[in-house]
């Protein structure tokens, strides 16, 4: 121990006597750091934060499989739940929830709330306590029982004050009261639960029918059993099904998934893993470069090694000498890299829409994991110079032979090497990032398929106790469409059960005449939109064959459609194929209704941006909805937020209103976290650059520096500084070859594991793998030519003097 301390002290005293050559090594360092404890805490907050279930490790969460639509998931119906609640053996129970929407009256303005009825054993299933009052106990979902709501945690500070005597209360819920009886904890508002505002029991109703797919079913395991045992259990239920009831369940399967698959997409985690590559490559590269200004330094250390060896010092002594010192850097570094870190966060929340990213911050793990890099980093770096270091040639390093000899070839063919490696490494950073970054540009740019730019988009919900006929909410839709297409610069005025691209798909299978599937799994399905006459104008969607919706496809009229052009090509082969086809699709819970084709639009991208579903749009007048999207198309959208709010509270002051927004600001919403994804890619991709250039530059200044003598040898026996520039920069291109080499291979490796997560872009983009080595060559030359210009210069007559 006193000699660890006499070691740190003299570290401290190296930090103090060489201020430049220290701070280069701790800037170095905790950017490196910093930008690892970055994503090491999107990773905690991910997949090692403390999850609000309880029982978390017991639970399987249930989801009906659609093999036709490559594997999609879907709900469950009240039939299904019923059918899984008796066969599964490994589970103690399952419980449903079911997400839903309440309109808030009583003080102040109205407000739609997000919601799940969950059935009464649901919260306990999970393990969630409330910090108010009670959750939902068994028979609070029983017919007939009193209407109860358990509040969200951010909607009892926020609309409530955090008031407890709201607990016992009737809040008035879409014009009904319902009894608060408690106040859930907020760790619970993670993931898709961070919008959930109340939560209200779940009446299952017996007679309910089996193509109405509105349940999530969670199961809470036995001891000992695992999510692969309820999986297969589910499919054999979901088999025996599909056998019973083919009109309903043919073509579906069942799975059951952990509760991490669950919160998680399975998209996160190419994308956090390519994250940690990356800043891994990052830390690697500063490593390397603080590795060669070591080794750099202990050329002029070995007369030091050398006196300390000849008065008895061991090589281990030594080595743990030179340790000792990087740990005195890696303590600063890892404090610099908490304050980079702390900054990149804050600078992520600033960026960020998402609940997710706003709870980002240095939790105790975080800054755990960045101690152990501070400890673990110094070790790497300084073991390649520790062990050259600690094994000098005594009598000649006495003598000054080695100083003469410019620190030996040894030296030299180690910074080769690991400059080698940081060229290696920064290109496949360089090529990983800029994939990553042009794939995440592209899916910001993509054709949406209409005019984002000029449509002004709100929610809205019609109360049932206010509007309680179809002829009500018509007449509601119809006054408000016509007061806002009253409004300076309003152009069109829409509305419609289903925003594209922001709005969630739910697919239906059809019926089309002439249409026969050799197999379940091969039915017709198309994901239906109700929408009004005006809309495809309103939304800027092309109309390519036929006609649009008109006013007169009303209730009394023959019931029409129009599809877009994925549905046409798909099951009639072209556009003009598809008029005046019918097909017979379920609307709403029930039997199918047919329909005729009338028209052909353009199709609009679903919200993943990877292609465009079949769609069938029908007739809000033939199939009216409460909770619709006003669409409000003009060239100056952004600046009618406020007169279509007035509007709408003239129009009926209890209809919440929500969601005002552009499309394009929502589509920005929706994409924020991709942003957030590109800026960290980016901002990794120029560190790693700069740290690469760096160390190219670190380690050509110091070969020319210890190459005086020689250099002035050549230039004394007629070399021209033409050839000593030849003679450097050729040096410089073989290492840039070899590490050019090394980086395409590693990067086209890499790309082609990753390739699922690229959007517009191929793995094999040859202009991508030709830029980026071109980039790289530019900056290590532009790093090449201070030293480069420095031999040049200099004196064959004071070169020959020196030593």
């Amino acid at each position: 121990m006193r000699t660890l301390l006499q070691d740190l002290r003299y570290g401290g005293r190296i930090l103090r006597q060489q201020p430049a050559f220290s701070a280069i090594i701790i800037v170095t360092l905790g950017l490196a750091i910093g930008a690892n404890s970055v994503i090491f805490s999107v990773a905690n907050g991910l997949i090692m934060r403390p999850l609000p279930f309880r029982n978390a490790e017991r639970l399987a969460w249930i989801r009906m499989v659609d093999v036709q639509q490559r594997g999609r998931r879907s709900a469950l119906t009240v039939p299904e739940l019923t059918d899984f609640r008796e066969s599964l053996q490994s589970v103690d129970a399952i419980g449903a929830f079911s997400p839903a929407t309440y309109t808030l009256t009583g003080a102040g303005d109205a407000e739609r709330l997000s919601a799940e009825r969950v059935t009464a054993n649901l919260l306990d299933i999970w393990g969630v306590r409330a910090v108010a009052g009670r959750a939902f106990v068994a028979g609070d979902d029983r017919p007939g029982a009193p209407d109860a709501v358990v509040l969200s945690h951010q909607l009892w500070q926020r609309r409530f004050g955090g008031d407890a005597a709201i607990i016992g209360r009737p809040i008035t819920l879409n014009g009904r009261p319902f009894v608060v009886v408690g106040v859930l904890n907020d760790a619970l508002e993670i993931g898709t639960y961070q919008h959930v505002q109340l939560w209200t029991p779940l009446t299952l109703d017996p007679a309910a029918p089996r193509d109405r797919r509105d349940l999530r079913a969670v199961a809470l395991m036995k001891p000992g059993a695992t999510v692969e045992q309820v999986s297969a259990e589910a499919r054999d239920t979901a088999q025996r099904l599909a056998n019973a009831h083919p009109r309903t369940n043919a073509g579906l399967s069942a799975r059951a998934m952990s509760t991490a698959q669950v919160l998680v997409s399975e998209n996160t985690w190419p994308v956090l893993a390519l994250l940690g590559v990356v800043v891994g490559f990052v830390l690697l590269i500063a490593c390397a470069n603080i590795a060669n200004l070591v080794l750099a330094r202990g050329t002029t250390r070995q007369r030091e090694m050398a006196m300390r060896a000849a008065l008895g010092a061991s090589r281990g002594r030594l080595v743990r000498q030179v340790i000792t010192e990087g740990l005195t850097f890696g303590i600063a570094g890892g404090v610099l890299g908490l304050a980079i870190a702390w900054i990149g966060l804050q600078g992520i929340r600033a960026a960020s829409y998402e609940q997710f990213f706003q709870s980002l911050g240095l939790e105790w793990n975080v800054m755990a994991f960045t101690a152990v890099l501070a400890i673990a980093a110094p070790v790497f770096f300084s073991i390649l110079p520790a062990l050259q270091s600690s094994r000098p040639d005594v009598s000649e390093t006495l003598k000054e032979a080695a100083v003469r000899t410019g620190g030996g070839i040894r030296g030299r063919r180690s910074r080769s090497v690991l400059v080698v490696s940081q060229i290696a490494i920064a290109l496949t950073l360089l090529i990983v990032s800029t994939f990553l970054v042009r794939s995440m540009i592209a899916y910001g740019r993509a054709p949406l398929g209409f005019d984002a730019p000029h449509m002004l988009t709100v929610q809205t919900d019609l109360p049932e106790w206010r509007y309680t006929s179809d002829d009500a909410v018509r007449a509601f839709y119809a006054r408000l469409m016509s007061r806002l297409g009253a409004l300076p610069g309003v152009t069109g005025v829409a509305i419609v059960d289903r925003l594209p691209v922001l709005g969630p798909e739910t697919p239906r299978t059809v019926e089309i005449d002439g249409h026969a599937a050799a197999r379940p799994e091969d039915r017709a399905w198309t994901v239906p939109v109700i929408a009004s006459p005006g809309f495809f104008a309103a939304a800027g969607i092309p109309l390519l064959e036929g006609r649009e919706l008109h006013p007169s496809d009303d209730d009394g009229a023959a019931r029409v459609a129009v599809v877009n052009r994925e549905m046409a090509q798909r099951y009639w082969g072209s556009t003009t194929a598809a008029l005046d086809r019918r097909l017979s699709i379920a609307a709403g819970p029930g039997e199918p209704v047919s329909y005729t084709i009338v028209g052909v639009v353009e199709n609009t991208m679903r919200a993943d941006l990877s292609g465009a579903n079949p769609q069938i749009y029908l007739s809000a007048l033939q199939h009216p909805q409460r909770a619709m999207a006003v669409v409000v198309r003009s060239d100056r959208a952004a600046e009618l937020k406020a007169a279509v709010r007035d509007e709408l509270r003239a129009a009926d002051r209890d209809v919440p209103v929500s969601e005002l927004q552009t499309i394009a600001e929502g589509f920005e919403r929706e994409i924020s976290s991709n942003r957030i994804v590109t800026g960290l890619f980016g901002s990794f991709a120029v560190l790693a650059l700069v740290l690469a250039a760096a160390g190219l530059y670190g380690v050509i200044s110091c070969s020319v520096s210890q190459r005086v003598r020689e250099i002035g040898v050549r230039m004394a026996l007629g070399a021209l500084p033409a050839d000593v520039r030849r003679l450097i920069v050729g040096q410089t291109l073989v290492l840039l070859a070899i590490g050019t080499a090394l980086g395409l291979a590693g990067g086209a490796i890499l790309m082609r594991l990753s390739s699922s997560v690229l959007y517009g872009v191929s793995p094999t983009d040859t202009v991508t793998y030709a830029s980026v080595s071109g980039v790289l060559a530019l900056v290590a030359l532009l790093a090449a030519y201070g030293p480069v210009r420095r031999a040049t210069r200099i004196d064959p007559l004071r070169a020959l003097r020196t030593e």
